[in-house]
This record gives structure tokens, C-alpha cells and sequence, in this order.
């Protein structure tokens, strides 16, 4: 029996579109390879998931009529068209909507050849590929046999394989890389589907020259190509030289087109700001208080100058914030945690930092230029909201709050439990602190591209108002 798995990126809601989409490639494969059965991914026709739109009767009838009308179609090529799990001619099929985390191809390979071993029959398996807002299909499909032989489909691309049930050979498999490659895959259609899904064609990132920025612009340029990318440099009096020239290096070594790139100095803008607001900001209840309102008063600026950008070119804004800083509240409210998607909002900044070299290194190997300066990946991180600020001088060191964060969020471990383990109790405290304390801005987040399996705001919530306990 000839079968085609057909690993496709459908749209949510559009099934008028999703069913031309799927009758095409239908009539492909029956013309070109003479298959004889079809497989999908779950939900093909109405674009999984469906959210809200489940609820309306009209889109069901709709969704139902597309799905007869797909039927129809292929029964008029002779090919039986599979949309949900079942047996059919001694092969096992599973239809499915398995969104990406670290580890779920290589579990969704495992589990495959686990179910052909125990049944003793094919068992070909068809996922879902394509972002929807948020949350990104990784495609994998495959074929696995009772022998112990197994063949994938590549991950977060459209994909067809035909394969022969009588032959007992199957097809040599796509090579997945490793996890870091996964995740890039994974964050590249993540953007290029929020953009093409939305209908908006570019976007902007604000560019400071440190590792989050550059990251993120690496990623957007990628993704969309580097025509359809504009970035804005927005130094302030602290700013150092050369957050500028590592920007302007960067955005030189990713081809952004003359005039697609603007260098906007605060500097001006924050002191009217500030001279305006001395009345409110000389009653300040001490220093700090004070210090920090001016601190944030720049982010601020920062977002407002690249909202004017977004706004007057119709470039959708790029989030650069990550896990990390969002998990402990390091960012400003309307200022640096504003955006349309965070792209890097589920990447600790080790990841941050793991995957920018893996960029480069793939770019060297295939003879391109590194698109991330070494400077930018060796600096000191630092928000550069006044003279000399790091991230070290509020936080503990990245490494050792990212090991106490991942077993507090993705191993759902105590404090005690932590501390346990032998990490520093008061370390091990304020993090859990500052975790608990952040929650006010992670409830008004963007959309974070979802890698890790605990995604704030979906897999892991907390209420706002509920005991600070760890």
C-alpha cells in the first residue's frame, strides 16, 4: 500500500484555504506517486488549534462542509484520505497537533517505533507543522516498522513522504541536528508565521548592542530576509561607545538595507522629560525610588521612539526580553517588555547566549560572515539606564540564577529542595523573591514564542495576588 504522509503548515480558521491546500497536494501525490492512501495532521482543514472559534456554529458547519468537500475529492483520485487515528490495511495511523519543547521529536520518534514493535504492524504518524501565534508545530512526521526501522520527515517544514507498506524498505530519514538546532528552527518559523499569519510583511527590533537585541535581529533577518527588517539604535547619555558601533557592526553584517536603520539618541528627549516632571520627581519618598523612576523613564522613551517606528512604517515590533529577566521582574513595565511577539521570551540567557554562537558557527561553516560581533557576545550585559549599570549589580551571575530558575519553574522544586542540592540559601531566596514578586508584568507579557515545555503565562501561571511562598 502506497502512503503519503503529508506534513503541512495550514492556517487556523482558514478552511476554505487549508482544503485547496490539501486537494492540491492530493492530486500530486496520486498523479506522481500513485498513492493510494492520504494522511494528515489533526485538524488539518480548520488549522488546529481553534481556539474560540470552535464555539461558533456557523464555523463548524463550514469547517465540516470543507472537510466532506476534501473527502469527496480524493475518493474521485482513488485515494482514501486519513484525518484521525485508525487502522487500515494493517497499518496503524495517528493524526496529530504535538507542538514543540526541548526533547518532543526525539519522544515522538521513540514512541513511534515503541507502538510498531508492540502492535507488529506499520504505524505511520503525521504531525502538524507551522506556528500559530505562540505555540509552534514541529512537523516530524514518520514511519516507523515492527523490524525496528524508522523514517522521519524534517522538522518546522512543509513535507512529503511517500512510502510503500509491501516494499518493507523504507526511505532514508531527515537528519533533525541536535537541540540547539531545534531551537533555532524552531524561534525562525516561529517569526516568519507570525508575520506571513498576521499579514504583516516586516518588522522592527531596537538594537542597544548588547546580546538580547542582536539575538532577535539575527533571528527576524532569517526568518524574513534582511529587506524586510528595520532596527532603530537608541543610545542614552549612559550608553557606552560602543554599544553603538557593535549595532552598527551587526546591522552591517546582516545586509539591513541604507535606510532601514536609524540612530535616535534619548539623550535629549529623556532630560525634557525630566526637567518637565522635577515637581513630581523632587517629592520622589527617597533616592532610590526616584533613581529607579528615572531609570525606566527611558525604557519608556525607548519604546515609545520604537512604537513611532512600528506605527509609520507598518513593521510589527519584535520583543528582545528573555526568560530570565522576565522570570525575576528585570525589565521596565511599558518600556523594554513591550512588543507584538517576544521572540526569546522562553530562552534563559544561557540559552541566549548558546544559541547566538551556534548561529555563527553554522554561518562560518557555510562560508558566510558571523552575523553576531564577538564583542557583543563577550561584553557584560547591562541595561545602560545609568553610569556603569550591569546586570550583576541586581542580579546574582546569569549561570547560577539560571540552574536555580530552571529547577524552580520547569522542575516545580521548593526552595528547600533547591537549596538541598547545595545552592546558596540566601541566593536560592531572593531568587525565589523575585520570581514570585514579577508576576504583575508577566500577566501583561507579549505572546513568548513557546520552546521550554513551561512557558510563563501558559503551562506555568501564578496569581498576582497570592502567598510569596516557594
Amino acid at each position: 500500500m502506497k502512503i503519503a504522509l503529508i506534513q503541512q503548515n495550514n492556517k487556523v480558521g482558514d478552511v476554505t484555504g487549508n482544503a485547496a491546500r490539501m486537494q492540491a497536494e492530493i492530486a500530486r501525490v496520486a498523479g506522481e506517486y500513485g498513492a493510494e492512501v492520504a494522511v494528515f495532521g489533526a485538524d488539518a482543514v480548520t488549522g488546529t488549534p481553534l481556539l474560540g472559534l470552535g464555539d461558533s456554529a456557523l464555523f463548524r458547519e463550514r469547517a465540516a462542509a470543507a472537510v466532506a468537500e476534501v473527502e469527496a475529492f480524493a475518493r474521485e483520485r482513488g485515494v482514501r484520505l486519513v484525518l484521525a487515528d485508525g487502522e487500515c490495511g494493517g497499518v496503524d495511523f495517528c493524526c496529530a497537533a504535538d507542538h514543540f519543547r526541548h526533547g518532543a521529536p526525539t519522544e515522538s520518534r521513540e514512541r513511534l517505533l515503541r507502538e510498531a514493535r508492540r502492535s507488529g504492524r506499520p504505524v505511520v504518524w503525521v504531525n502538524a507543522v507551522g506556528a500559530q501565534t505562540d505555540t509552534i508545530y514541529y512537523g516530524g512526521s514518520g514511519v516507523a516498522l515492527p523490524s525496528g526501522e524508522v523514517s522521519m520527515l524534517p522538522l518546522f517544514e512543509e513535507a512529503t513522504a511517500v512510502i510503500d507498506t509491501e516494499a518493507g524498505v523504507l526511505p532514508e530519514g531527515a537528519v533533525w541536528g541536535d537541540r540547539l538546532d531545534q531551537l533555532h528552527g524552531a524561534l525562525v518559523l516561529g517569526v516568519r508565521d507570525y508575520l506571513a499569519k498576521t499579514g504583516v510583511r516586516e518588522a522592527c527590533v531596537a538594537m542597544s548592542g548588547g546580546i538580547d537585541s542582536a539575538l532577535v535581529l539575527a533571528l527576524a533577518v532569517e526568518a524574513l530576509g534582511a529587506e524586510r527588517v528595520k532596527t532603530v539604535m537608541l543610545p542614552s547619555q549612559y550608553s557606552t561607545d560602543h554599544s553603538v558601533a557593535d549595532s552598527e557592526e551587526m546591522i552591517r553584517r546582516v545586509g539591513i538595507p541604507a535606510g532601514h536603520a536609524w540612530l535616535v539618541p534619548i539623550a535629549g528627549t529623556f532630560d525634557a522629560a525630566r526637567a518637565a516632571l522635577q515637581p513630581v520627581l523632587q517629592s520622589a519618598r527617597d533616592e532610590k525610588s526616584r533613581g529607579l523612576a528615572e531609570e525606566n523613564m527611558q525604557a519608556r522613551i525607548r519604546l515609545m521612539m520604537t512604537m513611532a517606528l512600528s506605527n509609520s512604517h507598518g513593521a510589527l515590533m519584535l520583543n528582545t526580553s528573555n526568560k530570565s529577566e522576565a522570570a525575576v521582574g528585570y525589565g521596565t513595565l511599558y518600556g523594554d517588555t513591550s512588543g507584538a511577539l517576544a521572540v526569546i521570551g522562553d530562552l534563559y540567557k544561557g540559552e541566549v547566549y548558546a544559541l547566538s554562537r551556534r548561529i555563527n558557527e553554522r554561518a562560518e561553516e557555510q562560508g558566510r560572515v558571523a552575523p553576531i560581533p564577538e564583542h557583543i557576545l563577550t561584553k557584560a550585559p547591562s541595561a545602560e539606564l545609568r553610569p556603569g549599570q550591569q546586570d550583576s549589580d541586581s542580579l546574582p551571575d546569569y549561570p547560577t540564577l539560571d540552574v536555580i530558575l530552571v529547577r524552580l519553574v520547569e522542575g516545580g522544586m521548593s526552595s528547600a529542595e533547591v537549596v538541598a542540592e547545595g545552592f546558596d540559601a540566601a541566593t536560592v531566596e531572593r531568587v525565589c523573591r523575585l520570581l514570585l514578586g514579577g508576576d504583575f508584568k508577566r500577566y501583561q507579557l507579549p505572546p513568548a514564542l513557546r520552546v521550554s515545555g513551561c512557558t510563563f503565562g501558559v503551562e506555568r501561571r501564578w496569581p498576582i495576588t497570592a502567598t510569596k511562598v516557594l
